[in-house]
């Protein structure tokens, strides 16, 4: 979009709307230089900004323009660099939290004072594993909290997160897709708070041996979480169709690894949620589907009718 009138003569407000919109490089350099710094961060907003004119507004006097450059997505890693060295903490957390932060950036920011910038840097895709086994003994929980999170966490620092005192990170560790299956063992004994085993009961490592253990689980939203689990055995299965809450019952009905056995069981189920989920079940056979079909609840048949 090319600019056809003259900057002065429209409004800041317009010039504002204009750097949102227009993708003339020509055009977004010189509403990079307006006085009014609305104008400004708007440029430096663009998904347009070339890096020339990012370059440019990363010397800002005002730090929402620095800090609108640190975010974007055109902004070079000799740019985010310059930038990480800013004096305000805003502006080198949105460094580290830029998909184009080096390891070398993210490395120097793993050091910094903000507690915020800390964090942003265990949770960037690009943090390496030094990095992130460093911020692992990080004095502020948030941080290890996000390094918990990170999907490139390995299992030697999950390991050792497993164990802090703050169930927050035991929990991360227990939904994070590298948790081994000898961390969720570990977890699903843990008895401060039931968030955890559940995290684990969800966990598409946790073996049909943890499963079973916390299918004895005192609280329901765990025992509903195997009931959900695609490792879930008919063993286990068969045990939760006799679970006294029927949202565990109702999960096991369907679960693909039901047996048409525990399906048939689960048909005469006193709740009819439980019974709709049966008939949603690919392995109801012809014969449950012809009971249900004769169902108190018109849910229930009207699922097996659609169904047939």
């Amino acid at each position: 979009m090319k600019i056809l009138v003259e900057l002065s003569e429209l409004s800041y407000k317009e010039r504002m709307g204009l750097a949102r919109k227009i993708s003339d490089t020509n055009g977004l350099k010189e509403l990079s230089q307006d006085e009014n710094w609305f104008v400004r961060e708007a440029v430096a907003k663009s998904a347009n900004a070339t890096p020339e004119i990012l370059l440019k507004l990363s010397e800002d006097k005002y730090l929402e323009i620095r800090e609108a450059v640190a975010k974007n997505a055109n902004a070079t890693p000799e740019i985010l660099s310059k930038l990480s060295e800013d004096e305000n903490w805003y502006v080198r957390e949105a460094v580290a939290k830029n998909a184009n932060a080096t390891t070398e950036i993210l490395l120097k920011l793993s050091e910094d004072e903000s507690l915020e910038v800390r964090y942003a840097v265990a949770g960037n895709a690009n943090a390496t594993q030094e990095i992130l086994s460093k911020l692992s003994e990080d004095e502020d929980w948030p941080v290890r909290l996000a390094v918990a999170k990170n999907a490139k966490a390995t299992q030697k620092i999950l390991l050792k997160l497993s164990e802090d005192k703050y169930w927050e990170i035991r929990e991360a560790v227990a939904k994070n897709a590298n948790a081994t299956p000898e961390i969720l063992m570990k977890l699903s004994e843990d008895e401060e708070y039931w968030a955890i085993r559940e995290a684990v009961a969800r966990n598409a490592n946790a073996t049909p041996e943890i499963l079973m253990r916390l299918s004895e689980d005192e609280e329901s939203y765990v025992r509903k979480a195997v009931a959900e689990n695609v490792n879930a055995t008919p063993e286990i299965l068969l045990k939760l169709s006799e679970d006294k809450d029927w949202s565990v019952r109702q999960e096991v009905a369907k679960n693909a690894n039901a047996t048409p056995e525990v399906l048939m069981k689960l048909s005469e189920d006193e709740e009819w949620y439980v019974r709709y989920a049966v008939v949603e079940n690919a392995n109801a056979t012809p014969e449950i589907l012809l009971k249900l079909s004769e169902d108190e609840k018109w849910d229930v048949r009207y699922a097996v009718a659609k169904k047939c």
